[in-house]
């Protein structure tokens, strides 16, 4: 059986991925994490994983890690350094850290595929109109690995993740929160027009999971390409609406200027706010230039049916306890 080496396996898209592929019986699976006595790392021994550690910084811990291994799913946490480094020193970090494990890799001499989890460029989707930090800084590690790693290039896939449904659960300035003295209503206070549109990855550990296996299961087509985690494109007001009905709570959309959203929530919330900018210049289609490139392949190409995935109201449904 090949092995596979999961990045972040302890962490909710590696954890995903690496779950998706154990349970699949196709792979070995090898978890890469800083710690592998946390509790977490435990958990992925005692499912049958393989766990090895790694720092991101640390290019030579990667190499050791990659050793003999046949696929590696690579992923980097922007969030982690933002409040430290703000948006563009988390940028930056980033980068440093992404670049790292794709050198790394490229001196595998098993590896025959690699999965790079990636953005697109807003600057250059936008013409110039709305630069996002986190996206535009990811965006140009996938040049760096076809001009620098040409080899990496031809064995790699760039997956693409939209927003994760359990953003509205989990992350205070993402979620609706209950307003005081409202009788237990709640308002989802956000730097964008209730209109505007958001590509949707709805339940993010479990469907970039069945994207990643079916990536590795058709190495043919998706080498070389780029593919996009996403179950639906929907109004703010729509996402409110779901997570309402779900709820069961009462709420009420109010547009943020963008100034007052930045000294509500610092460095995150500019990052936020220059995200919602962009998806109202690009009328939420983020896959124009992977379309104009002819390198975006279809979820159907590879055998994934909407059934396979899961949506954003079915995520809110499988966490209705956590909403409020």
């Amino acid at each position: 059986m090949k092995t596979v080496a999961v990045i972040g396996a302890t962490g909710s898209q590696g954890g995903g991925v690496a779950r998706q592929l154990q349970k699949s019986g196709e792979w070995q699976v090898r978890g890469i994490t800083r710690n592998v006595d946390s509790k977490s790392a435990q958990n992925l021994k005692t499912e049958g994983m393989e766990v090895v550690a790694a720092n991101l910084d640390d290019h030579e811990s990667l190499m050791k890690a990659f050793q003999g291994v046949h696929a590696i799913y690579a992923v980097t946490n922007f969030w982690e350094h933002i409040s430290t480094k703000g948006a563009e020193g988390a940028g930056q970090h980033e980068v440093k850290q992404a670049s790292n494990i794709s050198a790394a890799a490229a001196h595998i001499p098993t590896l025959e595929h690699y999965v790079f989890s990636t953005l697109q460029p807003a600057s250059v989707i936008s013409k110039g109109k709305a630069p996002v930090p986190h996206m535009d800084h990811k965006a140009t590690v996938d040049d760096y690995i076809k001009e620098e790693l040409p080899e990496l290039a031809k064995k790699t896939t760039f997956l693409c993740i939209a927003f994760y449904g359990a953003n509205l659960a989990g992350i205070p300035f993402m979620k609706p929160l209950e307003l005081p003295m409202s009788g237990g209503k709640y308002i989802w206070a956000q730097p964008t027009s209730p209109t505007a549109l958001l590509p949707l990855t709805g339940n993010g550990s479990h469907n970039v999971g069945v994207f990643v296996r079916a990536i590795l299961s058709h190495p043919e087509k998706t080498r070389g390409k780029y593919m996009n985690v996403k179950t639906e494109v929907l109004t703010f007001q729509q996402i409110l609406n779901i997570w309402s009905e779900i709820s069961g709570k009462e709420a009420v959309y109010a547009e943020l200027g963008v100034e007052e959203y930045e000294k509500l929530w610092g460095a995150a919330g500019t990052e936020m706010a220059m995200q919602y900018k962009f998806g109202e210049v690009a009328k939420g289609d983020w896959e124009v230039l992977m379309r104009e490139k002819g390198v975006l392949v279809q979820p159907e190409e590879v055998g994934i049916r909407k059934g396979d995935l899961l949506d954003l109201r079915q995520t809110l449904e499988g966490m209705k306890d956590s909403l409020v």
